[in-house]
């Protein structure tokens, strides 16, 4: 008996050097122009992505999607929403390939479940050998295992129901097997993980929009009753500050509160403290200007009367 020798095929060629294998990554490939063998190639863009070249062969590498955060990357809003319709709803096939379907994913859900050590021992098969592996499964708080085996149990039994003619039957655990479905997917770790902290941003975010609306009506009341502010005297403004009394009933404003109203008042006698303040410096420096234009003027004179005495005294000889 003689032994099969394989096939020797080297990674790369010997003529051009090329990768003759197809990297396990993003990578084009064209037919070499010095061999005229397929080429793989990966060249990197200036933006850190893959640069394409007239001619080449795009080639994607096979992805596994899933909500875990730092595994293959990051959704962006498009692809979230297709991977969840993805994984949420089924594939649709034709009446004829229906029962082949269910029977696949029982299959496939079963696969699973045996690698289970608590419930190895169980029957699936059986109706006597899913209750029991249902109890064990909700006694060790496997939620999830446990609606993925209700699950597989109406499949079974849909697609039993079918082949006997049950319409009615087939219709009810068929319904019951999509339920159970979707109670699977929503005790997904990262799903229930992503849809309450998703909650709490969308609750803050509804209410910080809220707040703002708020903010914008109270600026536009108080913007409205600035007028009828700044008409109140002084008197009239230090009494509303400090007499303890509600300040809206008694100058005719509502839906602002007694606290915003006592530091629109307290702003609007400071800031005609202020203005006081600057007139009178304002006038003293006016007056220190006036003064000093009097002493300029002043210098003037009495250098002018000393120039006309100087000459004089020369005309006289």
């Amino acid at each position: 008996m003689t032994e099969e020798v394989e096939e020797y095929k080297p990674n790369f060629c010997v003529d051009c050097g090329q990768s003759l294998v197809k990297p396990e990554s993003f990578c084009t490939s064209r037919s070499c122009s010095d061999c005229g063998k397929d080429i793989f190639v990966i060249r990197r863009a200036e933006d850190c992505g893959i640069r394409i070249e007239k001619g080449d062969i795009f080639h994607i590498p096979p992805l596994t999607m899933t909500l875990k955060p730092n595994d293959n990357g990051r959704f962006y809003r498009t692809g979230l929403e297709l991977f969840l319709k993805q994984i949420f709803i089924e594939k649709i096939v034709s009446d004829d390939e229906l029962v082949e379907r269910y029977k696949e994913l029982e299959t496939n859900i079963d696969a699973e479940l045996n690698g289970l050590d608590c419930i190895q021992h169980c029957d699936l098969e059986t109706n006597e050998g899913v209750d029991e592996a249902g109890k064990i499964l909700r006694q060790e708080g496997l939620t999830t295992y446990w609606y993925n085996l209700a699950r597989s149990s109406n499949l079974r039994n849909c697609y039993e129901a079918i082949e006997s003619g049950d319409a009615l039957m087939a219709v009810s655990c068929a319904h019951r097997a999509s339920l159970f479905k979707e109670l699977s997917l929503l005790e997904g770790e990262h799903l229930k993980e992503i849809l309450w902290q998703g909650y709490n941003c969308y609750f803050d975010l509804a209410k910080n929009q809220g707040a703002t609306q708020g903010s914008v009506k109270e600026q536009r009341i108080i913007k409205a009753i600035s007028p009828k502010i700044k008409a109140l005297t002084n008197d009239f403004l230090y009494t509303f500050i400090n007499d303890g009394l509600a300040i809206g009933v008694r100058i005719g404003v509502n839906g602002v509160s007694e606290e915003t109203l006592k530091a629109l008042l307290t702003h609007e006698l400071e800031e005609r403290e202020k203005g006081k303040e600057n007139e009178f410096k304002e006038r003293e420096i006016k007056i220190k200007e006036n003064g000093n234009k009097i002493k300029r003027w002043g210098s003037l004179f009495t250098l002018a009367n000393a120039l006309i005495l100087a000459l004089y005294k020369n005309w006289l000889g």
